[in-house]
C-alpha cells in the first residue's frame, strides 16, 4: 500500500479550495494508480480535507458558496471513484443521517464501503426522520444500518432513532458513527448492546471483512 505523501494533501486541499474540480480528480486518479486504498483516500484527503474546511467556516473564514463548492467536489468524487465490489452477498445495508443532520459526505463514504463489500446498500441521505427510518427498515428488512450523528445538538433526535430502531428490530445490528461520537460515545451507548460505534471508513472495512469469514 502507497501512503499519502504531505504534498499530494496540499496540492489536493488547495485546488478544493479553489474550485478545480479536474485537479482534485487527477490527484485522486493518480493515487489510486499508485495502488493507494480508497478508505486511505476517503480519511487522509476527503475527511482531513473537510476538518480543516470545517475550521474555517467556524472562524468565519469561509463563505457559504464555498463550502458548498467544497461539499459538492468531493461528493462527485466518492461517486466517480466508487470502488467496484469484491464480492456479492445477501445482505441488505441501510445508510442515513438523523433528522436535522445536513452533513451527509461520512455516511456517502459509508455507503460506498458497504457496496464494495458486496452489500446491497440503501443510501438515504441528511436529514431523515425517525419515522422514515423505521418504516423504511420495515420495507427492506436490513442486516445492518448504518446511522450518522455529526452535531451534538441533535443528541435527542439519535437517542429517539436508536430507541426506536433497537426496540422493533433487536436482531438487526445497528453500526453509529460520526464527529458527535468522537467523545463519550460509551457513555452515550452504553445501554445499546446491538449498537457498535464504527470510528472511521477505515474500521468499518475491517469490520465488514471479519464479518465475511
Amino acid at each position: 500500500m502507497s501512503e499519502i505523501k504531505q504534498s499530494y494533501y496540499l496540492d489536493f486541499y488547495n485546488n478544493l479550495i479553489e474550485g478545480n474540480k479536474e485537479k482534485c480528480s487527477s490527484l485522486v486518479n493518480s493515487l489510486l494508480e499508485e495502488g493507494v486504498d480508497i478508505t486511505d483516500i476517503y480519511i487522509e484527503l476527503f475527511q482531513k480535507s473537510l476538518y480543516r474546511i470545517g475550521k474555517l467556516w467556524d472562524n468565519d473564514e469561509l463563505s457559504i458558496s464555498q463550502e458548498h463548492l467544497v461539499t459538492n467536489i468531493i461528493s462527485y468524487l466518492i461517486e466517480k471513484y466508487s470502488p467496484a465490489p469484491i464480492t456479492q452477498r445477501s445482505e441488505k445495508a441501510i445508510v442515513t443521517c438523523i433528522d436535522k443532520e445536513f452533513h451527509e459526505i461520512g455516511a456517502k463514504m459509508v455507503s460506498k464501503i458497504f457496496e464494495y463489500n458486496g452489500y446491497k446498500t440503501y443510501y438515504l441521505g441528511a436529514s431523515i426522520p425517525s419515522k422514515d427510518i423505521v418504516k423504511f427498515i420495515r420495507l427492506i428488512e436490513p442486516s445492518i444500518i448504518a446511522i450518522s450523528w455529526s452535531l451534538y445538538l441533535n443528541l435527542g433526535r439519535f437517542l429517539d432513532v436508536l430507541d426506536n430502531v433497537t426496540k422493533m428490530f433487536p436482531n438487526i445490528k445497528v453500526y453509529v458513527g460520526g464527529q458527535a461520537l468522537s467523545e463519550n460515545s460509551n457513555q452515550i451507548l452504553k445501554k445499546y448492546s446491538n449498537v457498535r460505534h464504527i470510528s472511521c471508513v477505515r474500521e468499518l472495512k475491517k469490520q465488514l471483512s471479519l464479518e465475511s469469514v
